[in-house]
């Protein structure tokens, strides 16, 4: 097995040279075998899950107060609140247990959730948000036109459309929906979107976080090839495969877990006007200085 120099860009992608990178990781990881991969994590990341932690307090806060979502914008909005509330705690969690491959395919998702609430209330209109909530009816058209094509699926839906059940659309109504708005909106392979995520994230001001953590994050979730470092290391005698725990990715996930859930949080919160700005910007400014100190570091 080769060496690698100190000033080499390190293998993982990251980017960083290998002296800052995994160089400074290695010697951690030997303790993992004779030490709980738990507890190193949290020795290692405790300030990064405290941080978080803050986050999920404010929403939880939020949560209890009333407020009104009957508008395009303001109901996705509540929608993404919800959603990116349960991905930031499934994120946590595997972070905590040292999977933080798998966790940095949820914190993709978290991003491109950011993408999409950010691109949907920069528009001065109600457009964008119509046009994803009217994606429902292609959806709905492509599952059914799938259905066609399965015997026994067809039947269920024939029956079904026999014996309709409280709040049931019939297929009919969904086609001729989908023409509809197929007719209005122009919907291409992009999904609901006029645009992709690259070009979203363009408009919006996301292309760093876009280029290089989306990127490398893609990479995993897509099992590029460079994954396989995540996973497969050269012992000498041959290549050992990493299922187990480990430290790899956690406080990558952790940081830009933070980045993303704060930026949907401060923008639901500007929205409704729940007056947690406060709040969340003394969390901010303390965990820009934690994370200041780390890079200085380094």
């Amino acid at each position: 097995m080769s060496k690698i120099g100190r000033n080499a860009l390190c293998p993982c992608g990251s980017g960083k040279k290998y002296k800052k990178c995994c160089m400074i990781k290695e010697p951690v990881e030997r303790l993992v075998p004779t030490k709980d991969v738990k507890t190193v994590i949290n020795d290692l990341y405790g300030a990064l899950f405290s941080f978080n932690k803050e986050l999920k307090d404010v929403v939880d806060d939020i949560f209890k107060k009333k407020c009104k979502a009957d508008e395009p914008k303001t109901a996705f909005a509540s929608f993404t609140l919800g959603k990116a509330y349960k991905t930031h705690e499934a994120i946590m969690i595997l972070c905590s247990e040292g999977y933080g491959e798998d966790a940095a395919i949820l914190v993709r998702s978290l991003f491109e959730l950011l993408i999409t609430l950010l691109y949907i209330l920069k528009d001065t209109t109600d457009k964008r948000a119509n046009r994803y909530y009217a994606y429902d009816w292609i959806l709905r058209k492509k599952m059914f036109d799938y259905a066609k094509t399965k015997p026994e699926i067809a039947k269920e839906m024939q029956d079904r459309a026999t014996n309709p059940k409280a709040g049931d659309t019939n297929i009919e109504e969904v086609m001729k929906q989908a023409k509809v708005v197929q007719e209005k909106y122009k919907y291409n392979n992009r999904g609901w979107s006029d645009k992709s995520i690259y070009d979203m994230a363009l408009e919006i001001g996301r292309m760093d976080n876009y280029k290089t953590v989306y990127a490398l994050q893609s990479q995993i979730a897509h099992s590029a090839v460079r994954v396989m470092n995540d996973y497969v290391k050269d012992s000498g005698s041959g290549l050992n495969i990493m299922v187990g725990p480990g430290l790899n990715w956690i406080e990558n996930d952790l940081v830009a877990l933070f980045d993303f859930y704060y930026s949907i949080v401060g923008e639901c919160d500007k929205l409704f006007q729940f007056g947690f700005d406060k709040k969340l910007d003394d969390i901010a400014k303390r965990y820009l200085s934690y994370v200041g100190e780390i890079n200085n570091k380094t």
